[in-house]
């Protein structure tokens, strides 16, 4: 449920960023002495490439949709705060819980199903305190205080049937539901959500007033989180701010300097950490740069020990590999997609006519630009369920495109649809109407077929596939009105209108957008339905979709029983890769990394983008 960025960018493309992320980390760090390493298995720091423009921008735990981005819910929080339930394996690709790094032993469900407990292992805070179910009742206290404000949060959905919770002893967390759930699925998307937090450090409301039990009322709660939502936005404070000092995690920010408003991150041990794989580097380093060009010159000066190779630098692997680095595309458990915003109030008419929306899919040849612009590093995006890696998740029919390249379809699509083509220009709708064979509710007589679309800059491979895509779409008489931004920047303008209708949309509101690859990857909600991306007011659905039967599907799928759950999650993907509530693109891999070879323990890359720096040690 996080947005992602990839990084398959041109060693020639330089961006910009704008505001305070004006400072090229790749051309400073260029300039700096290398940090010490390589010395011994133990000790040393390690450095690591955040991608293009996508710096930290949130350390609270409880984020909102557009501070959905890795960098700061797997790149940064779940380094210091740990979820109950941990998805994802530092030794393969699957993108299931893991119950050897989870801090509570596996949920065990009575009352028919309407009770869930779970067992607390032994972790304590970065204070030497224990961490309780306490911790996780606070937790639930602001989540659902502040629901709205989550992105795991889905109108209907399992937060709204909560009818109580408790710690009924310090181990011990009991939560009540007045529905009963698919116990894989609740697992996977409600479960796996739950990160506590700690009370004793946090339950305030004012960064000189005392900690109290403010959480145990609404109002209470809503005040204590407005009061760490503004710390966490004020980036400038958090490596001096002591709430984030607390941690049950392996590391915390290094104290005064553990951050940079540029984005850099300083990572260092915590001393009190109780779980497994105890971290033996001294530092880790997350660098950020304002273009693939400036990463890839600091991964060859020897700045960075983990980064990436750009999809149009692959011929330099040869020498990389020569001089030290490991290869390996790192694939995600996710989609990517072009944004569809359906309460543009100029274009929602246009985009909302399933045969335009099929049109304009028909004519993005995704297995053309895996080969010829990717680099074959990629994956096709079918429907609403990644087709990598391999789980019994994917139906069958889904792995097959429903939409396969053809001009002449898309061309037949239109014309039969009542507009007159013009190639190279912007078809005219010439037969208004809801009827067969007219243009559609709300489209006018004269009416041009011409929408704008936004992509980040920095991104050449995306550019490419832009650029390919818009002369096909030119040569039926589709006409893109294209615009580039800085990733975070196109992230928040593809927010910039959920859960508004389309009075309240501004209609410079960009109606197509894509982020990167993937955009969309199911963490911290594993389990694939799209209740937050395709549900009705869901969190993640900056699109506004809503469609009465995708709803129907996702209830009956959150409520059966596992194999007849699994039965209807295939119709539901089925029904939803041809309805189209966004438009399918190529799932490129995430990054093609390039590791240097004294980095010791990364035997695989994990598909739900968590990193594991805990597990690595310099080498000879």
């Amino acid at each position: 449920m996080h947005l992602l960025r990839r990084v398959l960018a041109s060693s020639a493309a330089v961006c910009a960023v704008a505001g305070i992320f004006s400072v090229t980390v790749g051309q400073t760090s260029n300039a700096q002495a290398a940090p010490a390493r390589h010395a011994s298995k133990s000790g040393g720091v390690v450095t690591f490439a955040e991608q293009p423009g996508a710096t930290p921008t949130y350390i609270f735990p409880l984020y909102d949709g557009a501070n959905s981005q890795n960098a700061d819910i797997t790149y940064l929080q779940p380094l210091m705060w740990l979820p109950l339930y941990w998805f994802g394996h530092p030794t393969n690709s699957a993108a299931t819980v893991n119950y050897k790094l989870s801090m509570a032993e596996p949920p065990v469900f009575s009352n028919g199903g309407k009770t869930v407990t779970m067992k607390l292992k032994h972790f304590v805070w970065s204070t030497g305190a224990p961490v309780t179910g306490r911790d996780l009742v606070f937790w639930m206290n602001l989540m659902l205080a502040e629901k709205t404000n989550y992105a795991g949060y889905v109108p209907g959905g399992w937060m709204t049937h909560v009818s109580s919770y408790s710690a009924p002893s310090a181990d011990t967390f009991v939560l009540n539901l007045n529905k009963v759930y698919n116990q894989t699925y609740l697992l996977y998307n409600g479960l796996a959500t739950l990160t506590p937090i700690p009370q004793q450090a946090w339950d305030k409301t004012s960064t000189t007033g005392a900690v109290g039990t403010y959480d145990s009322t609404s109002a209470g709660a809503k005040s204590v989180y407005t009061y760490l939502n503004a710390r966490s936005e004020s980036l400038s404070t958090w490596a001096t701010t002591a709430l984030w000092q607390v941690v049950d995690g392996p590391w915390h920010l290094q104290p005064k300097t553990g951050f940079q408003v540029t984005g850099q991150v300083i990572m260092i041990p915590n001393k009190k950490y109780s779980g497994s794989n105890k971290p033996k580097i001294s530092e880790f380093e997350e660098l950020p740069f304002t273009s693939a060009a400036a990463e890839y010159d600091a991964l060859r000066s020897g700045t960075v020990d983990y980064g990436y190779v750009p999809t149009t630098d692959l011929g330099t692997i040869g020498s990389l590999e020569a001089s030290g680095f490991k290869i390996q595309p790192w694939y995600e458990w996710g989609l990517t997609f072009i944004g569809i915003l359906f309460s543009n109030p100029k274009y929602d008419a246009l985009v909302s006519q399933l045969y335009i929306r099929q049109a304009m899919q028909t004519l993005i040849d995704q297995p053309e630009y895996i080969k010829s612009i990717l680099g074959n590093y990629g994956t096709p995006t079918y429907g609403p369920v990644p087709t990598f890696p391999s789980t019994n998740f994917l139906s069958k029919a889904e792995k097959k495109n429903p939409y396969p390249y053809s001009k002449s379809k898309a061309k037949k699509l239109l014309t039969s649809h009542g507009w007159t083509i013009h190639s190279g220009g912007a078809d005219v709708c010439t037969k208004p109407g809801a009827g067969a064979g007219e243009c559609g509710k709300g489209i006018a007589s004269g009416t041009k077929l011409s929408v704008p679309l936004q992509y980040p800059s920095g991104f050449p491979d995306i550019d490419n596939e832009i650029q390919v895509m818009r002369s096909a779409y030119s040569a039926v008489g589709i006409h893109l009105t294209l615009s580039e931004a800085p990733e975070n920047t196109v992230l928040s303008n593809a927010y910039a209108c959920i859960g508004k209708k389309p009075a309240a949309c501004p209609a410079s509101a960009p109606v197509l957008t894509i982020i990167a690859s993937p955009v969309y990857t199911y963490v911290p909600i594993y389990y694939p339905d799209g209740t937050s991306l395709f549900g009705c007011g869901g969190a993640t659905n900056g699109g506004n979709y809503c469609n009465k039967t995708v709803d129907k599907d996702i209830t009956t799928i959150e409520s059966e029983g596992n194999a007849a759950s699994l039965k209807t999650l295939y119709s539901y993907q089925e029904y939803l890769a041809k309805q189209l509530p966004d438009l399918w693109f190529p799932n490129a891999a995430y990054q093609i990394s390039a590791i240097s070879s004294k980095l010791k323990g990364i035997p695989a890359q994990d598909s739900t983008a968590h990193i594991y720096p805990s597990t690595w040690t310099f080498g000879s």
